[in-house]
């Protein structure tokens, strides 16, 4: 069996700055970053204007790229294994991997968390390109312009009253007709000019062209009516897993 000092799931920043502590201190680590977000949510956003030390800023990929580089530079080994399930009831503890068992001394735990997404049409073609799953990342590139928020809880409130710092109109869209967000979230938005609500409504598709987002068609669902509702960005607002 395979054994190692320092393993650590999960290859986001998170992962990968532990992976340039570890390696640093000759503790040779070794990632399992998975295949289906590999580097994380930083991934999926265009550019990063908030990292220190890039003023001009940097595409997100690229900066997962160079985090991996910074890491493997001293010795770090990332490998894209799909880890099924750990034992910690020993020492050392037990990795079960799709591609075979490890043993490691020393394990961290970096997985951190990935958006939710609706899985309708346009939703992943105009990722980065108006659609959206964080407004505290891409909230500054929609200056004066109209977006939309899908969602009723609290995250959906919290992405749209941040939104209204930069946006001129703010629509949340809702499956029904009262959110369920917390009562103090609620009466933010409601008092939030800005803010418009459109209620019993689901989103059936991301419309855009080159340029990126220009709207998203409706579905009304209790009359079964369509209709497009003009925006230039697309937030999800329904939570993390």
């Amino acid at each position: 069996m395979e054994q190692r000092k320092v393993t650590i799931i999960g290859g986001g920043p998170a992962g990968l700055t532990a992976a340039i502590y570890a390696s640093r201190a000759m503790l040779d680590p070794l990632i399992l970053q998975g295949a289906v977000e590999p580097g994380g949510q930083l991934t999926t956003t265009t550019d990063v204007d908030n990292f220190p030390g890039f003023p001009e800023g940097i595409m997100g990929p690229e900066l997962i790229e160079r985090m991996r580089q910074q890491a493997t530079r001293f010795g770090t080994e990332i490998r894209t294994d799909w880890v099924t399930s750990v034992d910690l009831s020993r020492r050392p503890f037990r990795i079960t991997t799709d591609q075979g068992e490890i043993e490691t001394a020393t394990l961290i735990i970096a997985t951190g968390a990935s958006a939710k997404y609706l899985g309708i049409p346009g939703e992943k073609e105009f990722l980065g390109k108006g659609v959206s799953a964080c407004a505290t990342c891409d909230g500054f590139f929609f200056r004066d312009q109209v977006v939309a928020v899908v969602g009723g809880g609290d995250t959906a409130m919290e992405e749209a009253t941040f939104l209204t710092r930069f946006a001129s109109k703010v629509y949340v869209i809702h499956r029904r007709d009262q959110l369920r967000a917390s009562k103090i979230m609620q009466e933010r938005a409601f008092a939030n000019e800005k803010i418009e609500f459109v209620w019993n409504s689901i989103a059936t598709e991301v419309l855009g062209n080159d340029q990126g987002v220009t709207a998203v068609r409706l579905k009304d669902t209790q009359t079964g009516e369509e209709r497009e509702l003009e925006i230039q960005g697309f937030f999800l607002g329904i939570g993390h897993k």
